[in-house]
This record gives C-alpha cells, structure tokens and sequence, in this order.
C-alpha cells in the first residue's frame, strides 16, 4: 500500500520533482503487483486530493497571506470546484487505507485509488472563473 497524491495524475507549474516522485508510485506499485502477485503479495497506491493535515495547512499558507483569508477560507477556495466542496479528513484518507489493505479488497491489486472529493472528474475548461 503506497500513498502518492492527486499530483501524480495531473500537473502544476513548478512542481516537476514533486509530482515525478508520485508517478512514480504508480509505476512501482504496478509492478510489485505484477512481480509478487503469484506470490499473493498486493500492492495499490492511495492519490489523495486535499487533505486537511500539518502538510495541507503549509500548502494554505500562501492563499491566506495573499487574500487575508483563515485557513478553513483557504481550503474552502482550493476546494470550490470539486464536487463534494471540502477538502478529505485524515480519518477518510485512513479508511481508504484501510480498505485497500484489509481482505475485503483482496482482488485489488496494481490499481490506483483517488480519494479527492471527485476534483479530478472536473473538466477545468468548463469552470467559469
């Protein structure tokens, strides 16, 4: 079970290292799968999206100063076009987690799981701004 990020399927200006490193969680996954399924060894990778943690708050930072906002006004803006509206509690990344560890996903294997409130299934261009 690898935990990448929503950055490994999509990509923003400036963060070239950040997102290299989680596609490439995809690909080891996938191949842990492959390599070590006969062995009944599964591998899957977990993308969340926002997620209100320490690392999230950091990522709020700029948004605040630069609009004079409160840190739950930030993640509100970064959040207002996906669909569910709100960024992912540390618990519900944990239940993913759990899920794809446990047995009740025992035919899962090699695959991605995005957990980001559906902010991928948005088609930017459509976003009036």
């Amino acid at each position: 079970m690898l935990v990448s990020s929503t950055a490994a399927l999509v990509s923003g200006m400036g963060n070239a290292a950040y997102e290299a490193s989680k596609a490439a969680m995809l690909g080891l996954a996938r191949s842990i799968a492959v390599g070590y399924g006969p062995d009944g060894i599964r591998a899957n990778t977990l993308c969340p999206g926002w997620v209100e943690t320490p690392m999230g708050d950091r990522s709020m930072q700029e948004v605040m100063a630069q609009r004079g906002i409160s840190l739950d006004e930030a993640y509100r803006i970064l959040t207002q076009h996906t669909p569910l509206r709100r960024p992912a509690t540390a618990e519900e990344i944990a239940t993913c987690i759990l899920f794809l560890a446990s047995d009740e996903s025992s035919i899962v294997s090699g695959t991605t799981l995005v957990a980001d409130g559906g902010g991928l299934a948005v088609d930017v261009a459509e976003i009036e701004f």
